[in-house]
């Protein structure tokens, strides 16, 4: 899945499509600056099948597999939706630069929060001053929104699928504990 992804990506993104894009929304002020900002934009969005499958490959892991599979599978949701917040069908390849920061910044969030997590798959992240770039191509306030939105889906995923690993690195069963004592008490102030 990952190859046929890559192999859209390397046969439908390129400069000047981007540059095109960028032109259609930048204005009257868009000189040759678009043609370098593209070319960035382009490495950056290349790069996007990579981040995925270092995500999928996180999943196999023993400990926190499920926990990553439940989140990469809610960042998928957003990056194949047809009307995120830059549809490509109104946007062209353009469209693709939420999805790209996105995935970007779910991988670094994956690597921060799952340090020991082992990746099947190289992948080497863009450089951080690139990720900026894509942030101020966005609209105001929206790169924000997608960092929060890969921290809190992991915490979800967290929540639900509990790694069984100790902090010490040993393995431990967990069994969720029901709160019956709290019921009874918030049945009681009924």
């Amino acid at each position: 899945m990952i190859d046929l992804l890559r192999r859209g990506f390397d046969e439908g993104i390129s400069t000047e499509e981007i540059a095109d894009g960028l032109r259609r929304h930048a204005g009257d002020g868009a000189g040759e600056d678009v043609d370098e900002l593209a070319a960035v934009l382009e490495n950056y969005l290349r790069t996007v099948p990579d981040a995925l499958a270092a995500a999928l490959g996180m999943t196999k892991d023993p400990h926190f597999g499920r926990a990553v599979a439940f989140a990469t599978g809610t960042i998928l949701t957003y990056i194949f939706d047809e009307e995120d917040l830059l549809p490509e069908a109104s946007y062209g390849v353009v469209g693709l630069l939420d999805d790209a920061y996105l995935v970007h910044g779910f991988v670094d969030s994956l690597r921060r929060m799952y340090p020991s997590a082992a990746s099947s798959v190289e992948y080497a992240a863009p450089h951080s001053r690139t990720s900026e770039v894509v942030a101020a191509v966005l609209p105001e306030g929206v790169a924000e929104s997608l960092l929060r939105t890969c921290e809190s889906t992991i915490q979800v995923a967290q929540a639900l699928f509990p790694s069984g690993q100790r902090v010490d690195g040993a393995d431990a069963t967990f069994e969720p504990q029901l709160r019956v004592a709290a019921a009874l008490v918030a049945t009681a102030a009924d």
